[in-house]
């Protein structure tokens, strides 16, 4: 039987296999530029810089 850091090892690469893969499942389709709302995300670092 494997100890407990072998356990908890196995267990967070799978929670993180599975996150990994369910975010690139969900970025994978291409998004449509008219549905977009707000600023691009280019355009951050001059809304941050005005502070």
């Amino acid at each position: 039987m494997p100890n407990k850091v072998t356990m908890i090892n196995a267990v967070w690469m799978v929670m993180m296999t599975g996150m990994l893969a369910a975010t690139v499942a969900l970025y994978d389709q291409k998004v449509d530029a008219s549905q977009v709302y707000g600023p691009y995300a280019s355009a951050r670092a001059a809304i941050t810089s005005q502070y």
